[in-house]
């Protein structure tokens, strides 16, 4: 039987077939093993790296000092977010009603007096994500995000964390 021309399917190895990587950037190899091998490398990407999401939520104007819970009928400060798994706190969004807040977003890790891991502050903005965060936990850890009154009050807020598991 014929496979490439004049080469026998049974001579045929992954390693003497070239590879073309016009149109995939990413790969350098010049023959099919070498590429097969490269993507195998690659697959602990994003799209492979288990993740989840967990949203907080507030109705109504959000005041100060307030802490983010699963809804503020179980504000964060009364029932703290358990992490399930050991995990990256790695990006997160946060949306609210009014497009004229000014407020600051302070996040702790198993306590609400404790340090102060990652901060950020906002002027005149109802939306953002922010995806250059890196905070560990493991699992059983409380995560604790305090919003923090800058002048113009967000409203119907919604804060969803996003992590990455980790070995």
């Amino acid at each position: 039987m014929s496979g490439i021309k004049g080469v026998s399917v049974d001579e045929l190895s992954a390693d003497a077939v070239a590879f073309d990587s016009t149109g995939s950037p990413n790969i350098t190899a010049d023959n099919v093993q070498d590429a097969i091998l490269e993507n195998e490398g690659a697959a602990d990407t994003a799209l492979n790296t288990p993740r989840y999401a967990i949203p907080l939520l507030h109705n109504g104007t959000v005041g100060g000092g307030t802490f983010f819970g699963y809804s503020n009928l179980l504000p964060g400060n009364d029932t703290p977010i358990i992490i399930p798994l050991k995990s990256e706190l790695f990006e997160f969004t946060y949306s609210n009603k009014n497009s004229n807040a000014d407020y600051t977003l302070e996040f702790r890790k198993n306590s609400t007096t404790g340090t102060i891991l990652y901060t950020i502050s906002k002027t005149n903005t109802q939306f953002f994500t922010d995806a250059i965060i890196n905070i560990p936990f493991d699992v059983g850890d409380e995560i604790y995000v305090k919003y923090i009154d800058n002048g113009g009050n967000s409203s119907d807020a919604v804060l969803v964390l996003f992590f990455k598991a980790v070995p």
